[in-house]
């Protein structure tokens, strides 16, 4: 037993000590004095230069075939052939089906016994001393009603055999021989048109027949990109997965918007220029709308110092550094725009502060909220729609 209390004793004390050493380390670590940070500051030279700015709207949109055939047989009947199967390619004016003409045709033969009639009793009205002024414009409406019927009954007979309006391809096919069909209008889309197809319309047409050839983007901006844009307007647009772009116009822009979850946009129309190859109908891809491009005199942000009220760039010529006042128009990201002071090809300083992590950052404009004089050009907003960045946030290439 006194062994027992003698080991307890001694291994309580190697604990307690360990406790104290630890405790010291923890003190020394928590009161030395703070290692300073180390920076170096490095500078270099670029030339300023002239730049092609853009200001553009940003947009996500769906690929769809300009020309659109949602085709149907006028009157209802029945289907006698059907010509042409799905993927099939197509020529304009090809058939693409018929329907059995003989009702069809007898409703003709009896619209225009029907018109006959009308005019005869119009020409023996016309003919008559005693016929009245009203019974000569009831005859008259009497003929044009008769007139209407046999034009609807000779376009359900000519529409009886469904042609294609534009080469393409056959995207679908709703009809088989033999069947009882119902009739309805067709509805054709083609550049300059705003015609929207209705998930209904699209499903319940006989036969659709796309050109792959030619193509759009329909897509949406919000509000507050709207007022920026007008017909006309040059686009590019990249399809989900590629790496090349394509070159459209804006070519529609609604007025009428769509809200969801408080948030409400417009629907635009990008048509793509030439024969674009290797799209998708339904293919998603996104689209820059540039509403302004100009050609400035530009120097890193950075160059730009504030200093007494004064704007200026530290030019070097020869060697020397000098303090330069300019003044500086728009900022476009790691760029500004200088209107006066400086000339093409002038060298300025760029301060560069390197930390001892590594990481690097710029010297200059401290305080600037990106556009002189705590402005903003016109068009920018202080958010899109949703609340995010604006979209129109401009982009810059090299001219």
């Amino acid at each position: 037993m006194r062994r027992w209390r003698t080991r307890t004793i001694a291994i309580v004390a190697a604990v307690a000590l360990i406790v104290v050493a630890a405790g010291g380390i923890l003190v020394w670590r928590l009161s030395r004095p703070a290692a300073a940070s180390s920076a170096a500051t490095t500078t270099t030279t670029v030339k300023a230069t002239k730049t092609t700015q853009r200001t553009s709207v940003s947009a996500t949109g769906t690929l769809s075939p300009q020309n659109q055939a949602y085709l149907n047989f006028p009157a209802g009947g029945t289907v006698s052939t059907v010509n042409v199967t799905l993927g099939q390619s197509v020529v304009a004016g090809q058939v693409l089906a018929t329907e059995d003409t003989t009702t069809l045709a007898s409703v003709v033969t009896s619209a225009q016994a029907a018109v006959d009639s009308a005019q005869s009793s119009l020409d023996t009205l016309d003919s008559s001393s005693s016929a009245t002024s009203a019974q000569i414009e009831a005859a008259k409406a009497q003929l044009a009603a008769a007139q209407a019927k046999l034009t609807t009954a000779k376009n359900d007979l000519a529409g009886a055999t469904m042609t294609a309006p534009f080469a393409g391809v056959v995207a679908q096919v709703n009809l088989t021989p033999n069947s009882k069909v119902n009739g309805t209008t067709s509805t054709t889309t083609g550049p300059g048109t705003t015609t929207t197809i209705s998930s209904t319309t699209s499903a319940a047409a006989q036969i659709v027949v796309v050109d792959t050839r030619t193509w759009l983007v329909n897509s949406t901006v919000g509000m507050a990109d709207l007022a920026s844009l007008k017909q006309g307007l040059t686009c590019t647009v990249t399809p989900t997965g590629s790496t090349t772009s394509l070159a459209g116009t804006l070519t529609s822009i609604g007025i009428v918007g769509t809200t969801t979850a408080g948030t409400t946009s417009y629907p635009v129309i990008v048509t793509l220029a030439g024969n674009p190859t290797g799209l998708y109908i339904g293919g998603s891809a996104d689209v820059s709308i540039v509403v302004s491009e100009v050609t400035v005199l530009t120097v890193p942000t950075a160059a730009v110092q504030q200093e007494n009220g004064q704007t200026y760039v530290t030019v070097v010529a020869n060697g020397v550094h000098t303090k330069t006042n300019v003044t500086v128009g728009r900022t476009f990201g790691a760029r500004t725009e200088i209107t006066a002071g400086l000339a093409e090809n002038d060298e300025v300083l760029v301060t560069t502060q390197v930390s001892a992590s590594g990481t690097s950052s710029r010297q200059g404009y401290g305080g600037r909220s990106g556009f002189p004089s705590g402005s903003r050009p016109s068009g920018f907003g202080a958010g899109g729609a949703n609340g995010a960045a604006p979209s129109n946030l401009p982009t810059s290439r090299a001219s």
